[in-house]
């Protein structure tokens, strides 16, 4: 596990490296720069004890992850029809602005499904390695994120800073 630890680590790094530097020079990703990014997300995944086998809930806490990370697959999923190209999803063409559907109260609804996906599976098998995977990824999509916004901030000029001041990055709770 500590190869795959250090493993996810080099090829975040080197993922993000290569895709700020595409992003600033060509002002799209390329194949190698997109496939870099899916390393950069499923490498991590590979300390998960899910990835080798699955054991059936038996206990409160894995239904709840089970829930957790249904719910993270279906909002991951519902983002990516709102999308509505590929080829946008995939960071080819800058395409237009999403702003409808989960896009209305989050600019990066794909990754919340995502983490929401990871947090379920480290609920249902409960390990140190499986926290350590949900903080790499954690971190590397954050500074994902902060690479993007760049590049949409130069793309779309005032019609993203306006999406920024109306939409938060992640999420915005409110109680009461």
């Amino acid at each position: 596990m500590t190869q795959l630890f250090a493993l996810a680590i080099s090829v975040s790094v080197i993922a993000l490296v290569y895709a700020r530097w595409e992003y600033r020079q060509r002002g799209k990703l390329s194949l190698i720069g997109m496939l870099l990014l899916c390393a950069m997300l499923f490498v991590p995944n590979l300390m998960l004890h899910y990835v080798f086998s699955y054991d059936k809930p038996d206990n409160p806490l894995d239904y709840v992850g089970v829930v957790v990370g249904t719910v993270g697959t279906v909002l991951c999923l519902v983002s990516i029809i709102f999308f509505r190209s590929p080829l946008k999803m995939l960071c080819l063409v800058p395409g237009e602005l999403t702003l409808t559907g989960p896009y209305k109260w989050s600019r990066n609804p794909q990754y919340v499904g995502y983490l929401l996906f990871l947090l379920g599976f480290v609920l249902n098998d409960w390990s140190g390695w499986s926290l350590v995977a949900l903080v790499v990824v954690t971190m590397s999509l954050h500074l994902l994120v902060l690479i993007e916004e760049e590049h949409l901030r130069r793309t779309f000029g005032e019609a993203y800073a306006e999406f920024c001041r109306s939409v938060p990055r992640y999420t915005r709770l409110r109680y009461g």
